[in-house]
């Protein structure tokens, strides 16, 4: 005997047809599953591959190790989150460290160097803003021609590339205490990095800014025609972008002791890369903070491993690329699949 169920007067829905509903669109897909799978797998293999792997002290230098990266890719986030792309993060990375290096080395006062570190790195989002909106340049080639750029000006402003070197005498202790200093146990970059994820996540996830920014990247066209400010907020989007580097970059610079030409370049591909895999962790493919972070974690917990186990440089980069390419293949099989 099969048991049926009537329906209210009125045409109503069964009562009990709605949370049942509710709970099949909130039930996770296979394929947002797999970042946290593969995190769980690379700590699994790193921990019994090495001894040291899971210990407290080389838990601490993994998160030591990940607060630049995790700002390249929360400031990669919002760019993406927005419709673009940005390959001059690297650049504001390391116009926001020179900045900063070269007023502490001029004698200026640690707040000085930290707002012209800021101040430079700003520049760059300001020339991206005005490529992308105002002249309407694809992202991908705006912000190419300003990562060469911007290359060739790190070259001429330290004299064909010459390192700015801080000695511990003319560092400041306000300024030192940026890259090396702690507060409330954790080292500042990371207490930073936390910081600055979880105020841009309240900006893209619970203001009108970041609703229209998403709405911008998703349907900048129906945007528009609605009456968004989707110019002025994907101009802003890069802006902020180019701040949370610069941060990124003055952080290094303190805990460098000085600036390297292109250090800031090394947390480019890095962070393109976390943010895709931090995409799958969402139904729609769209990018988060917290997804990017997860990306991050994955990335320098599978570079300390391997460290760990002594592995080759030159292998170094292969097991990276395909743990990245087996994550973003397997996304799209399942949410092939799933349609």
């Amino acid at each position: 005997m099969t048991a049926t169920t009537e329906r209210p007067a009125g045409g109503a829905a069964p009562a009990g047809a709605r949370p049942g509903a509710e709970r099949q669109r909130k039930r996770p897909r296979p394929a947002q599953l797999l970042a946290p799978l593969s995190l769980a797998a690379i700590v699994v293999t790193f921990g019994v591959l090495s001894e040291n792997f899971l210990t407290g002290s080389n838990l601490q230098v993994v998160l030591a190790s990940s607060a630049l990266l995790a700002l390249a890719a929360v400031a990669m986030t919002v760019v993406v989150r927005a419709g673009g792309i940005d390959l001059s993060v690297g650049v504001a990375v390391d116009l926001g460290a020179y900045g900063a290096a070269a007023l502490v080395a001029a004698g200026y006062v640690p707040w000085v160097a930290v707002v012209g570190g800021l101040l430079c790195a700003l520049v760059v989002g300001a020339v991206n803003a005005v490529l992308v909106t105002v002249v309407g340049i694809r992202p991908f080639l705006a912000t190419l021609a300003v990562w060469l750029i911007g290359s060739s000006a790190q070259q001429l402003l330290t004299g064909g590339g010459a390192p700015i070197y801080l000695s511990r005498g003319e560092t400041p202790d306000g300024f030192r205490v940026l890259g090396n200093g702690q507060v409330l146990g954790l080292d500042v970059p990371v207490a930073a990095a936390l910081v600055g994820a979880l105020v841009v996540a309240a900006a893209l996830g619970a203001t009108v800014w970041g609703r229209v920014l998403t709405a911008a990247g998703d349907q900048p066209s129906a945007t528009r025609i609605a009456g968004g400010a989707a110019g002025p907020t994907t101009a802003s989007a890069y802006l902020l972008a180019a701040l949370v580097a610069g941060l990124a970059g003055v952080l290094l610079a303190s805990k460098s002791s000085g600036f390297v030409p292109f250090s800031g370049q090394l947390y480019v591909l890095d962070a393109i890369g976390a943010v895709f895999i931090g995409a799958t962790l969402s139904r729609t493919g769209r990018t988060s903070v917290v997804g990017s972070l997860v990306g991050v974690l994955i990335f320098t917990l599978l570079s300390n491993g391997m460290n760990l186990v002594a592995l080759s440089a030159f292998w170094q980069d292969l097991a990276r690329g395909l743990v990245l390419l087996a994550v973003l293949v397997a996304a799209a099989v399942l949410a092939r699949r799933a349609r």
